[in-house]
């Protein structure tokens, strides 16, 4: 009489220990196959996004004097501007495939036969799907904004070391209102080469059209001390003044006319100046995409009219390709029940085009709107994704039972 009454909770346990493991080893393979394929297209990718960058860093290296080993540091800290966008596609080409050996294995044939339903297909989708929306909003909108102020502020600090230990010969340099350059080293008397002195020719513009020249036989730069000031050191010093269109000078006390020289100065000289008189480096913030996400929102407040609607426009950016990640399982089921015999060999590209097809649209969508609409840059895209969203959702139950039978066939 007690044996009754448990013997249907015992059969419904051990229908649990049955189907239990088995979906779970399901889930498994599923989610190892997308994690595999994901991983090799993303290192395709990034292959290919740093290939095509190299030559820009190594000029980027050649013309700031950077050490020869920050190059792999500059390259890591741009390899992040394509996550993004690369991360959609590699869950896409990932839930495809996996999803498609699995059915034409006939697995997913035997667990619609055992009862799973294609709710549990699309919640393991669901699952990759979140993963990867978080993923790569942190990257677009952590990683990325700190890569990229990174990378100015390596090679800022490049060039400015390089001011510092010696200007290289034969190399002109850009200062605010000054341009420099360095003549060829010369040997002073019984000197050894290694201890040859470098000279330095400056070129300075004044107020009234008037500009100076300024000679040294022996340069050197110490500093910067902790209130950023540095200490420009001058020996066999040169100024010459000169007015172009002959105006007075009140530094000599006189008139001149044509190019002349006004005003010289001969001897050695010590100055005082700041570092942002030499090189200019703007601070974090100054540019929006330098800006976390959480930045964004806490300067949104402060900013300027124009500023804002950047810092808006390049956050619904970021938002919408985060979304792209969250529909690209569910395009890719929806390719597997489109993919036949028939439309083997273009589905899968077909699917990658609607994605970037999708990530165009956006962008274009948002860049319309901050004009008139700020916010509507964040709205835009999470609209349009609910939208799609359930349109693909409505073709994948619609197309079920394609989902789960094989449609290649085999020899």
């Amino acid at each position: 009489m007690t044996d009754a009454p448990a013997r249907p909770r015992s059969l419904a346990g051990l229908v649990k220990r049955l189907t239990g493991p088995f979906t779970l080893l399901y889930a498994r393979r599923f989610f190892s196959g997308v994690a595999l394929l994901v991983f090799t297209v993303m290192v395709l990718f990034e292959a290919v996004f740093v290939a095509e960058r190299f030559p820009m860093v190594f000029r980027a290296v050649y013309q700031n004097h950077a050490d020869p080993r920050d190059m792999g540091f500059l390259l890591l800290c741009n390899s992040t501007q394509v996550v993004d966008l690369a991360l959609a596609i590699a869950i896409l080409v990932g839930t495809y495939w996996t999803v498609l050996k699995l059915r034409e294995n006939r697995e997913l044939l035997v667990l619609v036969a055992a009862g799973t339903g294609p709710f549990q297909l699309i919640g393991l989708a669901l699952a990759v799907a979140v993963v990867g929306m978080f993923t790569s909003l942190y990257v677009s909108s952590v990683l990325d904004p700190a890569a990229r102020f990174a990378e100015r502020e390596v090679l800022f600090q490049a060039e400015f070391r390089g001011l510092r230990t010696g200007i290289n010969t034969g190399q002109f340099y850009d200062f605010p209102g000054r341009v420099a350059f360095a003549p060829a080293r010369q040997a002073a008397g019984n000197m050894t080469a290694t201890n040859q002195t470098r000279g330095l020719f400056v070129y300075e513009e004044l107020k009234d059209d008037k500009f100076r020249v300024v000679t040294a036989d022996h340069a050197s730069l110490e500093g910067p001390d902790a209130s950023g000031r540095l200490l420009l050191k001058l020996g066999g010093f040169t100024s010459q003044t000169f007015d172009p269109a002959g105006k007075s000078c009140k530094d000599c006390g006189g008139t001149t006319t044509g190019l002349s020289q006004m005003a010289t100065l001969a001897g050695d000289i010590t100055q005082t100046m700041r570092t942002e008189q030499l090189l200019s480096f703007e601070p974090r913030g100054a540019k929006a995409d330098e800006l976390t996400i959480f930045d964004q929102f806490a300067a949104s407040e402060y900013s300027g009219e124009a500023r804002h609607r950047d810092d808006m426009r390049l956050l619904g950016e970021r938002l919408a390709r985060s979304f792209l990640c969250l529909l690209a399982p569910l395009i890719a089921l929806a390719c597997v029940c489109l993919t036949n015999r028939t439309s083997n060999y273009f589905a899968l590209p077909l699917a990658c085009m609607v994605l970037m097809s999708l990530n165009v649209t956006s962008e274009w969508l948002i860049r319309v709107i901050v004009p008139l609409d700020p916010w509507g840059a964040l709205r835009t895209p999470a609209l349009l994704t609910l939208v799609i969203a359930a349109m693909l959702l409505a073709e994948i139950f619609r197309e079920q039972g394609k989902l789960a039978q094989p449609q290649l066939g085999r020899p």
